[in-house]
């Protein structure tokens, strides 16, 4: 079972992750979408330096026996704040925000049917159905009263 201060944890970092969504969008409209994932990985690496001497569970540059393509990570999540901030003052960030998690949810049960870990892959597909019908329907604006025709 789950500790409930880990479910507690994982929510607060929910919102942690649209606060700033919302902030780095706000900054791209201040110095592009660029401009911000470049400042918001600068100022989050001057933030992790601080705390690199309280680090206590392994060596955070002891970096020779990992494959090179772990550290892609770095490199999609700087393309990810840059679209973000680019794309969410355009689109608000309820929308923004629904999308993303759709497509978290999506690829991860992909990840997760390829890697066997889905019990129920009927009901996992309809659940996703249900998902993406959601977010069609709700990016369906209604007209204004004034637009439509009696």
């Amino acid at each position: 079972m789950i500790p409930a201060y880990m479910l507690v944890l994982a929510f607060f970092n929910g919102l942690l992750i649209v606060t700033t969504r919302i902030i780095n969008a706000k900054l791209g409209l201040h110095v592009s979408g660029v401009g911000s994932a470049v400042w918001n990985h600068f100022i989050g690496f001057l933030f992790l330096a601080l705390l690199m001497p309280f680090h206590a569970i392994g060596a955070p540059l002891d970096i020779g026996g990992v494959p090179l393509y772990l550290f892609l990570g770095g490199f999609i999540g700087a393309g990810y704040v840059a679209l973000n901030s680019w794309v969410m003052p355009k689109i608000g960030a309820t929308t923004a925000t629904v999308l993303l998690i759709a497509g978290q949810i999506i690829l991860g049960t992909i990840i997760d049917a390829v890697n066997g870990k889905i019990s129920n892959l009927y009901t996992t597909t309809i659940g996703i159905a249900l998902l993406v019908s959601g977010i069609w329907i709700g990016g369906h604006k209604k007209a204004p009263a004034s637009a439509v025709q009696t």
